[in-house]
């Protein structure tokens, strides 16, 4: 709830459906009591009219608090409808849990749950109505002089529910600005943060670009001095190898601190590769997916953005296998290397429907980072059954 919607009136929150069980039973267990009362008269009420109408009268009266909260304008019209409508026609028992203490209820449900101010005004209108003709018309309960007296607990009723409504107005205005403050708190400090960072990313560009400089300008002496003076050669080398050292240091800092809302630390590890495939194929197994892995064709030293590349392929088709191949699943990861190109295919035997619009995060991801390196994909149901991704990283230094 916001500040603007609790400025144009309370508006009572959604009564899950526990709130209205509890406010049925308790409608019915007050009306079993007030029958009760009725028969046996308890409250010494002196018996008029008809007792099967009063008894049905009595039963209005008390069932209809069941709606207190969700309509609670209606609720009042049918307590006073039944506890002083049938008094204008004949002349019915009246008795204290029956029909007046409804009223209050009523009267103060009004009170606190109706955001209208006119409904509200209608309401106390009809309940001191009911009450000026109940005491007319019942000699039992009072006479004419006794009716301003009457008025006292309705208007305490009515009093007390505003007075409960402007609290729960108040707190939920105060919830509502505080929510609104910390959303902007939390606003602020992102964009703090993303200020600093995108000021030190570029201060490390910068030492990054410097370090890059001084290396070509080192080699290019290295380079000269090949020639003339080879011993002298030594120095510009090492001097390249130490400045190369910070350019990546300085790299992996900048590359760590933009991974945007990665809160996770940046790790120094060597990235896994195709060397790795075994220990995923593994860890898969014990998770419950066999995974049979084949080479073809002769392994040899590829780019490391290629093997980051493969690994995660088979990993990410790995995974969805596992998410979604059902039970009893089986996958299939064969890698082969061609004299142009690295090919990758993985399939299982699993369901495979859940992958089949192509729209999950793990194909867009695989997508993209086949696509970095200029690599096609393909992704599908196989007409056997089960799923396969293919992958081929073309190895063309281009």
């Amino acid at each position: 709830m916001t500040a603007a919607s609790v400025e144009g009136g309370f508006h009572p929150p959604q009564d899950p459906d526990g709130l209205r069980l509890a406010d049925v039973a308790l409608a019915v267990c007050f009306a079993v009591f007030a029958q009760v009362n009725l028969h046996f008269r308890l409250d010494n009420s002196t018996p008029y009219g008809s007792q099967f109408a009063a008894a049905v009268a009595v039963a209005l009266a008390t069932l209809a608090l069941a709606w207190r909260r969700r309509r609670p304008l209606t609720t009042l019209c049918v307590v006073v409808a039944a506890t002083a409508g049938p008094e204008l026609f004949t002349r019915l028992t009246f008795t204290l849990w029956g029909h007046f203490v409804p009223l209050l209820i009523a009267g103060y449900a009004l009170a606190r749950w109706s955001a209208s101010r006119r409904d509200v005004a209608i309401g106390a209108a009809l309940t001191f109505a009911a009450v000026v003709l109940l005491m007319l018309r019942v000699p039992s309960i009072g006479t004419a002089a006794n009716i301003p007296f009457s008025f006292v607990p309705i208007t305490l009723a009515l009093v007390a529910g505003r007075v409960q409504q402007r609290r729960e107005h108040h707190r939920a205005e105060l919830a509502a600005r505080a929510s609104h403050l910390e959303q902007a708190r939390e606003v602020q400090i992102a964009a703090a943060v993303a200020d600093e960072r995108a000021r030190i990313a570029r201060e490390l560009h910068d030492v990054v670009a410097h370090c890059v400089s001084v290396m070509v300008v080192q080699a290019g002496a290295s380079e000269d001095l090949l020639d003339r003076a080879p011993e002298r050669a030594r120095q510009p080398l090492r001097a390249v190898q130490e400045t190369g050292r910070v350019a990546v240091a300085e790299l992996h800092r900048m590359l760590g601190l933009l991974r945007d809302g990665d809160s996770t630390p940046f790790e120094l590890a060597p990235q896994p590769g195709t060397a790795q495939l075994p220990e995923l194929a593994d860890r898969m197994c014990e998770l419950g997916l066999p995974v049979q892995l084949t080479v073809s064709g002769e392994p040899r030293p590829l780019p490391l953005g290629v093997e980051l590349t493969a690994y995660r392929v088979v990993q990410e088709a790995l995974t969805n296998t596992l998410k979604h191949g059902g039970p009893g699943a089986r996958a299939h990861v064969e890698l082969r290397y061609r004299p142009q190109a690295l090919e990758v295919e993985i399939t299982d035997d699993g369901r495979g429907a859940a992958t089949t619009t192509g729209t999950g995060h793990g194909l867009i991801g695989m997508t993209e980072r086949t696509a970095i390196y200029g690599g096609t994909i393909e992704a599908g149901v196989r007409s056997e059954g089960g799923f396969r991704v293919y992958v081929a990283l073309p190895l063309d230094p281009a």
